[in-house]
């Protein structure tokens, strides 16, 4: 600030003057009237010395002033000056003596001014209210004026208009064209021309740009954000001087209207252009400063990191208040001194301790090592646009909650558990800069690897912000440690759709089909629409808004088109079609959330929906569907991601899709829904959700209505055929760019390797537990029949449809060898079935007695024994931690198989074999329950661990066999009711 100190040594040399002529003030929100009191010193009103002063009032009409600025220029530099505030009044409101209100709030506009800034400058002049200054003089006001000795000046004139400013941010790739639209509204403005035609195309190009905001001296106009509707606002009301407002005062001195008032010392500095340039200036660079940070950090880099880095630049805003707070108190102080030094009543000595303190060098240096933070983040989310560009994850490796001492395995294990199809490149923005070839070197051979193998996921794991120091760049795991993961040879892409109900999935399903099916409408045209799922809908038709229903397709019983506010989808159903020759997409249509059947509705179709993919061993994507122009978000969406990331685990968010119907009415954008979701993903407890144009894509299904409403015969307008043209080009390009994201970006998101969860291992053991018990009894048998040279095997057969297990019903027994056995008795389940009688089950077991010596030795069956012992104890702790209420499964199964062999004991009293096996039995179960004990008394084993305990189970042969009847039991559900629409066509 010591530039400023040749200045003010100037104006002290003004202070004696004393202005006697009189001075112009723009209106910036306070409300005066003639014989109004105004103190010059402050800038502010006081009041009025007289109720009933009596003013002439002329009107007029011609005084009009409209300019349209480009960017940065001479004339915007000073936003202030631009919109003709003074000097004086430019410093009192720079210097906070005054709040800026009205049209010089215009130094408080949030955004950068660049290139694409536009200003819409209108100053229009519709009356002027004036009364004589011997009128005033006449009043005998002396008393008045002493009563308040702040008083040196009266207002004697008010100019009356309308006075705004329009700043314009406009998008990138079409501002010749707004720009041109703009000269016409400035035109039209300037010249009162209220005739010029606006198209409806112009006014889709309006509404395009980016951002607008107005400042005026009418609280109407400030408030409109439409350009369009600002424009004829104006319009609107510039005859209407009743709706106008103060726009300029004109102030007459005291002493020129009351010389003989000697008594009022007033001494208010006369400030010369030259004078307070350098002040001013110096000032304005200070604050514009400010403003470029504030724009930075509260808007451009949130938007640019999209959530990421949050700890650093929340850390960034909190320097930035602190250097905020700093120069409010700086500029209170330098706005009492220069009140005081417009009433000469300081000596330049006085302040020079204010203006070479060091608060101020310390507001320099923060903003500067602020400017420098605010840089490196820039540049840190443009690196990371660049990785996410090229197929990159970004992961701030913050979030392992290193600390100086961690060693480097264990900073491998954090990153690497249960990651073994991904690769992490592990750097700093100091090691890439030290050593820029080698990164660019690592970073190539990364993005090699991901072309070689589609299926790897590759990671920039940056360390910059983490305690720990990473002392080399490094790629993890190792060549020495990488696992060989084949390239993906599935050949089904599996996506389930979500959304609310009526959003029109099945609707969209039948889109999506004909978009890939038929390149243009005219081909669809001349042939049949593709129809999936059957369809009904109302359709406008005529100048008469008549109504026509328009169904179309077969019946079918899974989608009820008669019961308004329920899902249209009953129950979950694949569709399958081709998309190459080596890919199907399929997929799964669920019940629409916001279901009124009951009030339980929404969480009953989330247990359908996710025991349906319980069927399937990996998903590629779940598709969530919404319309583009929404108010307010379903309740129930919170509770539906809520309940989504529990069953799959926090990796699905980067498997999520965001599709929009009816996109036509936005210009195939997500309108208004947009920032209802970017707000829904701010707030919600899982962070980082991917929500970008690489996964959103836009589509509109009235192209495909108007297919269907064909076949009914129903007629259109030709204007109507060409609306519907393009919106099925700009589908058709939409829906390739869905096929290709879907087949070369989506890798498979899979059980037990990206997809774990406590809800989706809890499914898992529940469906390990009857072959896991049913092995422990055959294992214990062949235990049994080792000594003589024979052994039972196990035969599993998948059952075709859903079936439960009968334990009250007296079961068939058959003798194996030696053995007694309880064969299955399966049915479907009814309503007179008693649940905890029953048990479902995806197989029959069977079994087959072998008169031979088992392959197995007695030390092998033994030690399956223990390992399943130990494991089904672990699990059943697991599952009771994890469920309330749970009983012990195990147990309970432990203590029925006995019971059933007690039953056959009685039945076949000379049967020793089984009376031994009851026995075993007992002596498992109080091993399982000591096992049971121990394990309940330690702390719960994480996820991963989980998971290789059932990945031990499973390998036991007997488990296996059930295993792998269950597998096929769930592949016959999927493909019972599955529709596949490929067989008859050519590729998509």
């Amino acid at each position: 600030m010591t530039n400023i100190l040749p200045a003010l040594k100037n104006l002290l040399s003004h202070s004696s003057e004393i202005r006697t002529a009189d001075v112009e003030r723009i209106a910036i929100g306070q409300f005066g009237n003639i014989g109004s009191i105004y103190n010059s010193y402050q800038d502010e009103i006081l009041g009025n010395v007289h109720n009933n002063m009596k003013a002439k009032t002329v009107i007029s009409n011609d005084l009009v002033m409209c300019k349209l600025y480009h960017g940065r220029t001479y004339q915007t530099q000073n936003l202030l000056e631009m919109v003709g505030i003074d000097r004086q009044l430019r410093l009192s409101i720079i210097l906070q003596i005054v709040q800026p209100k009205g049209i010089a709030s215009i130094i408080n506009y949030p955004r950068s001014i660049d290139t694409y800034t536009r200003f819409l400058y209108f100053r229009y002049q519709s009356s002027i209210e004036s009364c004589h200054t011997d009128l005033i003089k006449r009043q005998k006001l002396d008393t008045s004026f002493k009563s308040d000795p702040r008083a040196t000046h009266v207002i004697t004139k008010i100019i009356r208009g309308i006075h705004a400013v329009v700043i314009i941010q406009l998008p990138h790739d079409e501002q010749a064209e707004i720009d041109i639209l703009l000269e016409r509204i400035r035109a039209s403005l300037e010249h009162k021309e209220n005739n010029i035609l606006m198209t409806l195309k112009d006014r889709d190009l309006l509404s395009r740009i980016i951002s607008t905001t107005v400042y005026s001296n009418i609280c109407t106009l400030s408030e409109i954000t439409n350009v369009y509707d600002i424009w004829q606002k104006i319009l609107q009301i510039r005859d209407k001087t009743n709706e106008h407002s103060d726009l300029v005062y004109i102030l007459s001195s005291i002493q020129q209207i009351n010389l003989e008032n000697t008594d009022n010392n007033v001494n208010n500095t006369t400030l010369t252009e030259h004078d307070i340039e350098n002040f001013e200036n110096s000032l304005l660079q200070k604050l514009s400063k400010l403003r470029v940070l504030n724009v930075r950090i509260n808007h451009e880099l949130p938007e640019l990191l999209q959530d990421k880095l949050e700890e650093p630049l929340t850390v960034a805003r909190q320097s930035f208040l602190e250097i905020k707070n700093l120069y409010n108190n700086v500029m209170q102080q330098i706005g009492n001194l220069f009140v005081r030094l417009r009433k000469n009543e300081v000596e330049i000595n006085s302040v020079t301790e204010i203006l070479n303190s060091d608060v101020q060098d310390t507001i320099d240096a923060s903003t500067r090592r602020l400017t420098d933070i605010s840089d490196d983040l820039k540049f840190k989310g443009n690196l990371i646009k660049q990785l996410e560009n090229t197929g990159f994850e970004y992961y701030d490796a913050a979030k392992l909650g290193l600390t100086e001492n961690s060693n480097e395995q264990f900073v491998q294990d954090l990153l690497l558990k249960n990651n073994y199809n991904k690769l992490f490149f592990c750097a700093t923005d100091h090691l890439k800069q030290q050593s820029s070839k080698q990164w660019d070197t690592l970073y190539s051979q990364m993005i090699k690897q991901r072309q070689e193998n589609s299926e790897l996921a590759i990671i920039y794991a940056d360390f910059t912000y983490t305690k720990w120091n990473l002392k080399e760049m490094i790629i993890l795991p190792s060549k020495q440690q990488t696992i060989n993961i084949p390239q993906s040879n599935d050949e089904y892409i599996n996506i389930l759709l979500l959304g609310e109900s009526g959003v029109g999935k099945s609707t969209f399903i039948n889109a999506f089909a004909n978009y890939l099916r038929y390149d243009t409408l005219n081909q669809a045209e001349s042939s049949k629409p593709y129809v999936i799922i059957p369809v009904s809908f109302v359709m406008t038709i005529n100048d008469e808004y008549d109504e026509e229903i328009v169904n179309f397709g077969d019946v079918d019983s899974n989608e009820d088109h008669n019961n308004s506010g329920q899902s249209v989808t009953q129950q979950c159903r694949s569709y399958v079609f081709k998309l190459s020759n080596e890919k199907k997409l399929r997929i799964i249509d669920t019940p629409g959330f916001g279901d009124t059947r009951i009030d339980n509705q929404d969480n009953v179709n989330m247990k359908i929906i996710f025991s349906f993919i319980n069927h399937i061993p990996y998903l590629n994507s779940i598709c969530f569907l919404f319309k583009p122009n929404v108010k307010q978000l379903n309740r129930f969406l919170y509770s539906c991601y809520k309940q989504l990331f529990e069953f799959f685990g926090e990796n699905i968010r980067d498997h999520f899709i965001f599709c929009f119907t009816n996109a036509r009415s936005t210009f195939f954008a997500p309108g208004d829904t947009r920032p209802l979701l970017q707000s829904f993903f701010n707030s919600f407890p899982i962070k980082n959700i991917p929500f970008g144009k690489k996964n959103t894509f836009c589509f509109d299904s009235e192209a495909f209505r108007y297919l269907v409403a064909l076949q009914r015969s129903l007629v259109f307008k030709e204007i109507e055929r060409d609306e519907f043209e393009k919106s099925w080009i700009r589908s058709v390009a939409e829906a390739q760019r869905f096929r290709n994201y879907l087949c070369n970006d989506l890798r498979s998101y899979r059980k037990n390797i990206e997809w774990q969860s406590v809800q989706e291992i809890q499914f898992q053991i529940n469906s390990i537990i009857r072959p896991i018990l049913e092995a422990i009894r055959n294992i214990l048998r062949n235990i049994l029949l080792f000594d003589v040279n024979s052994y039972i095997k196990l035969k599993p057969v998948k059952v075709n449809e859903d079936s439960v297990i009968c334990y009250s019903y007296e079961r068939q027994r058959q003798q194996f060898g030696q053995c007694w056995i309880l064969l299955d008795h399966l049915h479907s389940l009814s309503n007179q079935c008693s649940l905890d009688q029953h048990s479902s089950v995806a197989y029959r077991l069977g079994y087959e007695y072998v008169n031979d010596r088992i392959n197995e030795s007695l030390v092998d069956l033994n030690q399956q024994r223990t390992t399943l012992c130990k494991v089904s104890a672990e699990l059943a702790c697991f599952l009771t931690a994890s469920q309330l209420n749970q009983e012990d499964p195990f147990l309970s199964g432990l203590i029925r198989m006995i019971t059933e062999e007690n039953m056959i004991c009685q039945k076949e009293n000379q049967n020793h074999i089984n009376q031994k096996l009851m026995i075993e039995l007992e002596k498992f179960k109080n091993e399982y329950q000591n096992f049971n004990a121990k394990y309940s008394k330690k702390k719960n084993k994480p996820l991963s661990d989980i998971y290789e305990l059932i990945k031990s189970v499973n390998e036991i042969s007997m488990v296996k066999k059930q295993l792998h009847a269950i597998r096929k039991h769930h592949k016959s559900l999927l493909t019972a009711t599955e529709q596949n629409f490929y067989e008859e066509s050519t590729d998509f």
